[in-house]
Parts: C-alpha cells; structure tokens; sequence
C-alpha cells in the first residue's frame, strides 16, 4: 500500500478530488492539506508521492527540494501555462507534471505511472515546459552512435518540431507508414511510452535542439 499527499488549499474540488481517488485507487491512502495544515505536519510527511499545487500559498521551491532530499516522489499541479516558475520546475525532473481540469482517468493513470517510478506530463504543458527547458540548455546537438539509425535521428528530430506523421512524410519524402514504423521503433528504443517523452529525452540528452 502506497500514501499520496496532496498539497492543495480547501476547497469542494480538492475534497471530491480526494474522494474519487480514494474510490479508484483503494490500494493507495491518500491525505489532504492546505497551506496551515502543512507548515504543522511537514516534517512527519513521509508519503510515497507527492502532489503541490503551485496556488498553495507555501514556499513552493524550498517545499519541492525539501521532499526531494528525503527521496521522495514529488508531482506539481498548476492551472496557469504562463507561469515563470515552470521552466525551473521542469528542470527539477520531477515525477509528474498536472493541468487543471485532468479527468479522474487521467488522475488514476498518471499516479499510477509516477508510483511505477515513470514521469507524467501533461500534453497542455509539455510545449511550454519544452521550451522553457530549452531556453536554459540550448547547445549543439550530438548524436551518440548505436542508439537509432540516421533516418530514426531525422524523425525525432521532426517530432521535436511538433510534426505529425503525415507533415514529417512530406518533410522527409517517405510514406507515412514508413513514419509510422519509425515512431514505434524510436520509443522502443529510446524506452519510453509517447512521442513527447521520446522528445524530451532527447533534449535533456542534447541528441536534438528545437
């Protein structure tokens, strides 16, 4: 059995969040705390994941490190794409990143992954996070040798520019098929689950540059 935190002011969201995880994932214990909660229990919180809402009106950075130097799992939850603080957050590595407005399917499928030791980012954030991480580490790309084929490095290169297969087809003068079966081998290869993740490896890697 696994504990989750969630670090979120109270709120009828927050409380119906809380009740339909506890009802989805019965395996796991769940507990909530706002802000005052929070500051009073910090140092005997010791739960396998957990989850900040960046609106909490806690010292959002020294929170994050703090967990992060007991080792344990920590995901942020935010509801503004503009914010200045996600391109740091983002190169913290953390195991999940939330949008608000998730469905509870992609709340259970999203814990699920980050207590398998796997990272979730939300398709809305990934494009910011992406490119705020860039911004920071910007060099020149290398391609270590033995790890995809030349035409695999040229679509991943395509994805990292946010192509479909169809528009990286015509880019790169094959048969969408021919993408296709080069996805599928790129994130077998590389070990991960989607296209986004499959980028942003690269990126942290510099196997590629947007």
């Amino acid at each position: 059995m696994c504990e989750i935190t969630l670090i979120k002011e109270k709120d009828l969201v927050r409380d119906i969040i809380v009740e339909k995880l506890e009802e989805s994932l019965p395996e796991n214990t769940w507990k909530a705390f706002d802000s005052t909660e929070f500051n009073e229990l910090k140092t005997i919180i010791a739960s396998d994941l957990v989850i900040i809402d960046l609106n909490t009106k806690i010292d959002i950075i020294g929170t994050i490190n703090y967990f992060l130097e007991k080792n344990l799992r920590v995901a942020i939850w935010t509801s503004d794409l503009t914010s200045d603080v996600l391109g740091e957050l983002f190169s913290y590595g953390l195991h999940g990143y939330f949008f608000n407005g998730m469905e509870l399917s992609e709340l259970v499928f999203a814990t699920k992954m980050m207590l398998n030791d796997q990272q979730y980012i939300h398709p809305k954030l990934s494009t910011v996070l992406l490119q705020d991480y860039v911004k920071l580490t910007r060099k020149e790309p290398y391609r270590p040798v033995g790890i995809l084929t030349e035409q695999e490095w040229n679509v991943l290169e395509e994805l990292g520019r946010g192509l479909n297969n169809g528009s990286i087809a015509k880019e790169l003068y094959i048969s969408t098929r021919t993408v296709n079966n080069h996805v599928s081998s790129i994130l077998k290869k590389l070990h991960v689950s989607d296209r986004t993740n499959a980028v942003i490896k690269a990126i942290k890697n510099n196997w590629i540059t947007l």
